[in-house]
């Protein structure tokens, strides 16, 4: 049973990107998307939408509940969340729908600032595993190139991994799919990054 604090995750993508999310998800409705996302979860459907008419003040899909402060819980999402893009958190979503327990980041509650780093901890399982191959990869083999390396995930950078090597530094951005077909999404942040670099993308 997924816990409440994974789920309003999901009921956050719902009000955040509306329409568009339902549609991703592969309900038709809004009704489709409450009954099955209520049986998945374990929670009743008049929560999940409670906890998305929570969020939709922010949002402006519609009113919600803009008569009231919004609880902590609702502003830590809306901070961990708000610099990922609509297909990073859909993965997030699909994972803690799927059944599989997400490390979310932990805030301190007497803040409300949260750190860069703190948002760039959210990777998929897939992502992870990739992610591990490559470390024991370059480990064993000092492949793709010789060198040391530094590990930036949890940095924000833009870029995975960093390679120091004797004439030179070498970024790596480390993409995994979950079957043998697929295509690589990069976000704004990882491009913008690879394009102020102007360095020569390795892609493993």
């Amino acid at each position: 049973m997924v816990n409440n604090e994974q789920a309003i995750v999901v009921s956050y993508y719902l009000s955040r990107f509306n329409d568009e999310a339902v549609n991703k998800l592969g309900y038709k409705t809004w009704k489709d998307a409450f009954d099955d996302l209520s049986e998945k979860l374990q929670i009743n459907k008049h929560t999940i939408k409670n906890w998305r008419d929570e969020f939709d003040p922010f949002h402006g899909h519609r009113a919600g509940w803009h008569q009231r402060q919004p609880r902590k819980a609702i502003s830590n999402i809306i901070s961990q969340f708000e610099q990922l893009e609509e297909f990073d958190i859909r993965q997030i979503a699909i994972e803690i729908i799927n059944g599989n327990k997400i490390d979310l980041p932990e805030i301190d509650n007497s803040e409300n600032e949260v750190t860069a780093s703190m948002i760039y901890i959210l990777r998929g399982p897939t992502g992870k595993k990739a992610e591990q191959f490559f470390i024991e990869y370059h480990r064993l083999n000092n492949l793709p190139i010789a060198g040391e390396l530094v590990d930036t995930r949890d940095l924000g950078c833009g870029y995975d991994f960093e390679i120091k090597s004797e004439s030179n530094q070498h970024f790596i951005e480390v993409k995994g799919l979950a079957s043998n077909i697929g295509g690589l999404l990069f976000t704004n942040k990882e491009w913008e990054t690879a394009v102020s670099i102007r360095s020569t993308p390795y892609f493993f």
